[in-house]
Formats: structure tokens, C-alpha cells, sequence
């Protein structure tokens, strides 16, 4: 295949005479560099270069070829700069997804912030009520970039962990359950507890049910509500007790409840960076990226999240 690198290789060694100088100058190794100009020698068919004692000679069919990639080389220039500046006209429009109920929906104004200081050309669309399938909304275009739960790589997904969140048992004052003396509530007194939890299609509700499961019992479900918000109010309201990572809890919210650790293993949810394994990243998804990945990182430094470690 015909490729602007094999390009780029191939007029650097015309240019410099040499394949050891040539790849200094690329920054590469020798042997990529020679493996590179041999595979555009086996696509085209013909031998372009003669290597010797005294360093590298153009056969007439290399000489040929070199006229024209150095057009090519141009072309390809070009396209970029101008696909460049499209990007750049159209303010680097990104459609980012929050996971809802965590510490990742904390960060919408902190990242709106930035992005206004440092990229003001930007144009975000954010979805902190982002729920379902993550590769289906990846692919498709609504969402470019995602703080979402999960680890590993999935259809269509690339993944990159952030920061691991630690869920908590929320329950309103009157419902307060039983804790050891380290203030740990053993989940196996959950058995047949009324629990207001995320509906089947958020990413949290496995993660429960699945630590429900190695308890031996199945959570006896009251109500399903998807917003955090929604879910506050449930408790307020005495409908049951919540699961939730308690990073996105205000302080005035938390002086309303009895917060008590799960035992005796830790219910914990890993956050990732998504984006697209099958399409390019563009310069504003990646410089969007960096921003979070730097303010995750911020906020780990300080502590500012409760319940929330790097992963």
C-alpha cells in the first residue's frame, strides 16, 4: 500500500544519500526505515535504491519516482492543512458523555471552564444523562468522548481508566442500618432491604447487582431512577436506601444522610476515558482528552473526590 510515510521515507533517503542519516534525521531506526522503503519497493515492483560502500544510489525507476512523490508528498500537505482548518473554522465540535451518579458528572463545569480559558473556539455538547450502550453511541456519532464505567476494551470502544470509584449504602437518617464497629455495613444485611437503585440500563446497576449476587441474594428493588438528583429525592422521602458512589454528593446532601462503607468487600466501579477504536481521533477530541485527563488528575492530587482512587 501506498502510504505518505513510505513517501516520506523514501524522499528523505534520495534526499540525505544515506538510509543511517536519513534515519537519524526521521528519528527512526534503520532497520524501520529499510523495511519501510522495502515494502514500497514490493508494492511498486521495482528496485528505486541501490545501497553501496558509498552510500545510496537512485535506480531510473527510483528517479522516476521520486518526481512524483515529491507531488504527492505536497498533496498530502495540503489535504492536512486544509482539513486542519476545517477543524479549526468549525470550533472543534465535540459531543461528550458523563456518567451520571459519580464523581464524573462533577466535572461538567470544571471542564466547560477550561475549555472556555483554553480552547474558546470549542463548541461542547454535554450529556451528563448519557445511559445505554456506549459502543452504539460512540459509533453512531452522538458521542465522541465519554467519562463512562467500565474497563477493558468493547465493541468499538477504546478505553482508557482514570480513576476507580468506591459505592457507598446512602440511606435517610430513619433507615439507618446496623454498622460494625469500623462503621462498615456487611451487604449481606441488605438481604431484604428496600433499595432505590439506577435503572437496568445504566452501567452502575451490574456492578450492585453483581455484588448482590456474591452475597447470595438478589437486591429487592423498589424503584428505578437514573438521575441523581431523582435518586436523592427518593431517599428523602424515605422510598428505601441507595448504592452510589458518594463523590457526587454536595455537602449539604451528605449532612442529610447516614453514609456507611459496604463490606466485606468493597463495591467498587471503574471510570474510563472512551472513544472510538475504529475512527481517527481528531485534534480537538484529543486536546479535549488531555484537558480531562489533567483535571482528573487535579482533583485525585487533592483529594477532592471521597471514595475515589486512580485507578
Amino acid at each position: 500500500m501506498l502510504s505518505p510515510r513510505k513517501i516520506q521515507y523514501f524522499l528523505k533517503v534520495v534526499d540525505c544519500g544515506a538510509f543511517a542519516k536519513a534515519a537519524a534525521d526521521l528519528g527512526v531506526s534503520q532497520p524501520t526505515l529499510s523495511q519501510q522503503v522495502a515494502a514500497l519497493e514490493a508494492y511498486l515492483g521495482r528496485r528505486l535504491l541501490v545501497r553501496s560502500v558509498h552510500g545510496v544510489s537512485v535506480t531510473e525507476a527510483g528517479r522516476a519516482f521520486y518526481r512524483h512523490a515529491q507531488g504527492l508528498a505536497k498533496q498530502f500537505a495540503t489535504a492536512e492543512a486544509e482539513v486542519k482548518r476545517i477543524e479549526e473554522a468549525s470550533g472543534g465540535q465535540i459531543a461528550l458523555g458523563l456518567a451520571t451518579c459519580g464523581a464524573a458528572a462533577t466535572l461538567a463545569l470544571p471542564i466547560l471552564e477550561r475549555v472556555l480559558a483554553e480552547r474558546p473556539g470549542f463548541r461542547l455538547r454535554i450529556f451528563d444523562n448519557f445511559l445505554g450502550s456506549l459502543g452504539d453511541s460512540i459509533m453512531n456519532g452522538r458521542i465522541d468522548l465519554a467519562l463512562a464505567y467500565g474497563a477493558g476494551s468493547t465493541r468499538g470502544v477504546r478505553r482508557h481508566a482514570l480513576f476507580v470509584e468506591e459505592l457507598f449504602l446512602l440511606a435517610p437518617p430513619c433507615r439507618a442500618l446496623a454498622a460494625g464497629a469500623d462503621g462498615v455495613v456487611d451487604i449481606a444485611a441488605l438481604r431484604d432491604v428496600p433499595l432505590v437503585m439506577p435503572s437496568a440500563v445504566h452501567f452502575l446497576r451490574p456492578v450492585i447487582e453483581q455484588a448482590c449476587a456474591a452475597a447470595g441474594f438478589r437486591p429487592r428493588v423498589v424503584a428505578e431512577i437514573d438521575s441523581l438528583a431523582g435518586l436523592l429525592g427518593a431517599l428523602d422521602n424515605n422510598a428505601g436506601l441507595a448504592i452510589l458512589p458518594r463523590a457526587a454528593l454536595e455537602p449539604g446532601e451528605e449532612a442529610r444522610l447516614a453514609i456507611h462503607r459496604i463490606g466485606p468487600q468493597r463495591i467498587e466501579a471503574t471510570v474510563s476515558l472512551c472513544t472510538s477504536a475504529d475512527l481517527p481521533m481528531t485534534a480537538s477530541i484529543e486536546a479535549l482528552a488531555a484537558m480531562i485527563t489533567s483535571l482528573t488528575q487535579e482533583r485525585l492530587a487533592v483529594g477532592a473526590w471521597a471514595g475515589v482512587r486512580a485507578a
